[in-house]
């Protein structure tokens, strides 16, 4: 008779040391604190934060694109995980799946939802199946998963306590107690739950588990693993893997158990509900818990800040290409989708002093290289900035062009020493489809301290013929001794360039001196970045400081030197600062129904007037496209004469909105199912 593996959860709990965590304390944990509303197979849905500890587990699909749900899990600390080793493992192996293959999601409740408001992602740091777990016969059936970030406690995430007292109160036995199972498992017409569901069962006796099928049982079953369930059809299923069986004591709930196994029905692997299922009895693993992830109790401070949170780690600093395909062979174009160039006006023209990138939608990271108080705009999405739209050929005979650039301000900035962090006005409009990214930041011990022998640079250049496009160069890594040594040998280097500290890094093109990014001219705040093997992500590493003589290596600010000072200043930004355009007056615009061209500007004083223009161009009937031009201005604002039949565009109905408010400029086509936003 076949077997069909239902992950077991397992509750981990942190190492039992002096020092503690207090996440591990029996009076925190096991709490629902969350308000409940309202009430697996033929079991009962729960209610979003009835079971905060629950957690769960995606893997990748083979397209390596996505991830699928998989198995559930138990959270027992902020940094840990139990589920059964086989969600972990390979198919019949003891060998633990890649850890980027795994994607833990707490504070969920209906998984068919691609985002939840108290849910979170969380990427796995290590794998660890128990060193003795048999996959054949399903013995020592549990994993821990320790993450890379430790998850924030709310009322929906919440860890469970394991199965232990530390004040000497004896936990009842369970055998002939009733317990409850979550998962997100087959429901009763054999499809997966998308939102959490729960069953109550007792645990049953050895003798009773055996004589329901002693040929399957009596090949299973072992001193560290027991029966529970029904035999009426209420029980765990496939997809219930890795969840745990609990039990409440007194107000605390606690874990006991993993599902772990069951028998199935048919030739199709479904789970049998007559039968009972077999569970990896987590109390009995604790002294492995603890000696397999020790938690250490110096929380390091980035990972342990609570606004790790609002950097997302998952969906930043994507590499479309396979891990080692030449930088050199990608196009610039669409591909750094990070980049940001911050523009003020200078001699009745826009002039772009420094570069930086986008670390999320509402904050950029740049060097000290414009004075703030002046009138600062920030462009996303950009390649060409001579251009209004970005194209580039994609063969002989075609070409492509990217979605319109992203203009925002400055809403304020945070200095220390030469880094600027700054608080876009309007959240910027992430996405594939906008060519806007964030970059990942190096937020674990290792990625803030780990040096490259190579990095990739991209930004604008201070002139030359090609200063209007992003550039890109591969430069090599000067050891900290050999730049300290040659600066010191500088003629023209002040105090501060000197000072070669574990905050900077030194870097030229070794093959080519005269290819170096300080004999290129780039802008400051040119962007130091280097992809990770195991996300195949890019990841930013420093920021260019000023500009140097061509004889210096370039220095760029550590960004990993200053992640703690970064976090300390980030913040949630409400999305309410978008603001709707159907309730503004639409300034005059004139039109030409023959090209189905038209024009359109706002004057608005600030600092000095400027003038926006907007360019719509009918593509096909059914799609238009626009594009936008930010000039400034020393001179009002002049509408362009219609070429014919001019008329103000309608707030209303199935046309345009089109509108200007301080530091945002919009445009919505509310006939298609399209928006498009020139400035967000």
């Amino acid at each position: 008779m076949e077997i069909v593996r239902v992950t077991a959860v397992i509750l981990l709990i942190a190492a039992l040391t002096q020092g503690q965590d207090a996440d591990f304390d029996d009076k925190t944990c096991g709490f629902q604190l969350a308000p409940l509303e309202g009430l697996i197979k033929n079991g009962f849905q729960s209610r979003p934060g009835e079971w905060p500890w629950h957690v769960a587990l995606f893997h990748r699909t083979p397209s390596g694109d996505d991830f699928d749900y998989q198995c559930g899990g138990t959270l027992v600390h902020k940094f840990l995980v139990l589920t059964a080793a086989h969600c972990v493992t390979l198919r019949s192996s003891r060998k633990p799946k890649p850890r980027g293959d795994i994607l833990v999601k707490v504070g969920r409740f209906n998984i068919a939802e691609q985002q939840e408001e108290q849910g979170w992602d969380h990427e796995v740091e290590q794998v660890l199946p128990h060193r003795e777990y048999k996959p054949l016969s399903f013995e020592n059936d549990i994993a821990i998963l320790k993450l890379k970030v430790p998850v924030i406690m709310t009322p929906y995430v919440q860890p469970i306590c394991l199965w232990k007292r530390d004040d000497g109160i004896v936990l009842p036995n369970v055998y002939g107690s009733i317990g409850t199972v979550v998962g997100w498992g087959l429901t009763e017409n054999d499809t997966v739950a998308s939102t959490l569901n729960q069953a109550m069962m007792p645990v049953v006796s050895i003798h009773d588990c055996l004589e329901s099928d002693r040929n399957f049982f009596g090949r299973l079953l072992n001193a560290r693993s027991y029966c529970a369930g029904f035999k009426n059809g209420t029980g765990v299923c496939n997809g219930d893997s890795g969840g745990g069986m609990y039990f409440k004591h007194m107000r605390q709930w606690y874990l006991k158990g993993l599902v772990s196994f069951s028998n199935v029905v048919d030739s199709r692997k479904i789970c049998n509900l007559k039968q009972y299922v077999g569970f990896t009895d987590a109390a009995q693993y604790l002294e492995w818990i603890y000696e397999t992830a020790p938690i250490n109790a110096n929380e390091d401070p980035v990972l342990g800040h609570p606004n790790i949170r609002l950097i997302n780690q998952r969906d930043c600093g994507t590499n479309e290409y396979i891990f080692g395909y030449s930088e050199d062979r990608k196009p610039v174009i669409q591909q750094y989708l990070w980049m940001a160039a911050l523009r003020h006006p200078f001699q009745n023209h826009e002039y772009v002093p420094c570069n930086g990138a986008l670390i999320n939608k509402n904050y950029i990271l740049t060097t000290n290289c414009v004075d703030f108080d002046d009138e600062i705009s920030v462009t996303l999405g950009d390649y060409n900035t001579g251009e209004v739209r970005d194209c580039a050929p994609r063969n002989d005979n075609d070409y492509f062009c990217s979605s319109p650039v992203q203009l925002t301000t400055v809403a304020e900035f945070f200095r220390k020493d030469r880094l600027i962090l700054v608080r876009l006005s309007i959240p910027a409009v992430i996405g594939r489809r906008e060519h806007i990214q964030a970059i990942c930041l190096p937020i674990t011990p290792e990625q803030r301290n780990r040096r490259y022998p190579k990095y990739v640079l991209t930004g604008w250049k201070e002139s030359g013929s090609d200063s209007q496009l992003l550039q890109r160069a591969v430069v090599d890594l000067i050891a900290q001794k050999a730049c300290l040594e040659e600066m010191a040998n500088q003629t023209y280097a002040t105090a501060e360039e000197k000072n070669i500290t574990k905050s900077i890094i030194c870097v030229r093109n070794v093959a080519d001196t005269t290819r170096s990014p300080q004999c290129e001219d780039y802008q400051a705040g040119t962007v130091l970045q280097a992809i990770e093997k195991q996300s195949n992500r890019y990841f930013l590493h420093g920021l260019q400081t000023g500009i140097s003589y061509c004889s210096q290596p370039e220095r760029f600010i550590a960004i990993g030197e200053y992640m703690e000072w970064i976090l300390d200043n980030i913040r949630p930004v409400s999305s309410a600062r978008t603001h709707s355009i159907r309730s503004m007056p639409p300034p005059v615009a004139a039109v030409s129904l023959q090209t189905m061209d038209f024009f359109f500007c706002c004057a608005r004083k600030f600092g000095k007037p400027y003038v926006v223009v907007f360019l719509f161009r009918q593509l096909r009937p059914s799609m238009r496209t626009a594009f936008a031009l930010l000039q400034w201005h020393t001179r009002t604002c002049q509408l362009k004469k219609p070429i014919d039949n001019a008329r103000t565009l309608p707030t209303q109905g199935n046309a345009y909105a089109i509108g200007c408010r301080p530091q945002l400029f919009l445009f919505l086509r509310s006939e298609f199912n399209h928006v498009g936003r020139t400035a967000v």
